[in-house]
């Protein structure tokens, strides 16, 4: 037999036996070593995410090692790995042209398929990534939310000197500042309301920071490129209200990724400046296979800095308890782990 955390209803966990799964051909049965909780979760766990059937096993961003193999399966007992989390069908136009992401039919791990949140999980070899030694399997757990960033970044085009504005320094925006930095962008700034997380930015080489709190960050945003505006603003946050600042802060021709996932309607909304300013609009859907193997380099060589991401750790048997610790203070976490 083997646990799972089940989610009956929102805000309402059981820790389950169930059988233990056993591999068919092609696929392998992953001892999970840890799972990372992300606000995709949270609006799970509170009813908030649109979609969605329970009683489902939350955790897409996971770790493990493979305890059983099926036939036909290539990779080997013992394989430290990394989950991908969207399990596409392969066979629809996007799968085809190698935008699984976009799969018209994909279900990701937690969400539409029973996710991580377990002893263990059977999955098809396909999904799962090789992690070498050197990299702990609790900062593995990172490494799906580093490709989903890699993927962003590689949508727009960020080239040495160029100014890049991140909104938001939680976990996702630490890391696009990190590989920012990587891609020579100068000045990178970094904006976030809490002074730890701008303390955590300005260590992973921004080169400014900006508390919004009272402060215009147009105006800053301008001050800190002498005028000229960014060439790229990268938001991670969200936040409707931003898309305006974030538009007057790109320079004319500039780039705006919008990575966040927003369900709100955008207030006041103009497209005037996209006009003006001629300025192109990014949107960055998760993550493709090809993501992950960059992902897991940069973490291996030491070029992306995880130190400082993981805020809690909770035993399988107190999910419930990380949710409403999670819950009652999103700001303060980064990623909250749960250990089987």
């Amino acid at each position: 037999m083997t646990r799972a955390a089940v989610l009956e209803a929102p805000r309402r966990f059981e820790v389950a036996e169930r059988p233990k799964p056993l591999p068919g051909p092609g696929e392998a049965v992953v001892r999970v070593a840890a799972t990372a909780v992300c606000h995709t979760d949270l609006a799970i766990y509170t009813g908030r995410h649109p979609g969605v059937r329970y009683p489902v096993v939350l955790g897409h961003e996971a770790a493990g090692i493979v305890e059983a193999v099926g036939t036909d399966s290539r990779i080997g007992v013992g394989t430290r790995v990394v989950i991908n989390p969207i399990i596409a069908c392969g066979a629809c136009d996007c799968c085809t042209r190698g935008d699984e992401n976009l799969c018209r039919r994909a279900g990701l791990l937690g969400r539409e398929l029973d996710g991580s949140l377990a002893e263990h999980v059977v999955l098809p070899e396909r999904y799962l990534h090789p992690v070498p030694a050197e990299i702990g399997l609790e900062a593995a757990t990172l490494i799906e939310t580093l490709a989903t960033v890699h993927h962003a970044q590689s949508r727009v085009s960020i080239s040495p000197g160029d100014a890049v504005v991140v909104l938001g320094q939680g976990a996702t925006g630490l890391l696009h500042t990190q590989l920012a930095k990587l891609a020579g962008a100068s000045p990178v700034v970094a904006i976030s309301r809490s002074a730890w997380k701008r303390d955590l930015a300005r260590r992973m080489r921004a080169d400014a920071t900006v508390d919004p709190a009272g402060r215009d960050i147009v105006a800053e945003v301008l001050a800190l490129t002498v005028g000229r505006g960014a060439d790229v603003v990268i938001d991670t946050t969200g936040a409707p209200g931003l898309l305006r600042p974030a538009m007057e802060m790109l320079r004319p021709g500039g780039t705006f990724l919008l990575y966040a996932i927003s369900h709100e309607p955008v207030p006041d909304f103009t497209t005037f400046p996209m006009y003006y300013k001629e300025l192109t609009l990014v949107g960055s859907r998760a993550l493709v296979p090809a993501d992950f193997e960059p992902a897991i380099r940069l973490v291996a060589a030491g070029a992306v800095d995880l130190d400082g991401f993981i805020t809690d750790s909770y035993p399988l048997h107190r999910a419930a308890a990380a949710f409403d610790d999670y819950e009652r203070d999103p700001d303060r976490v980064l990623r909250t782990l749960i250990v089987p």
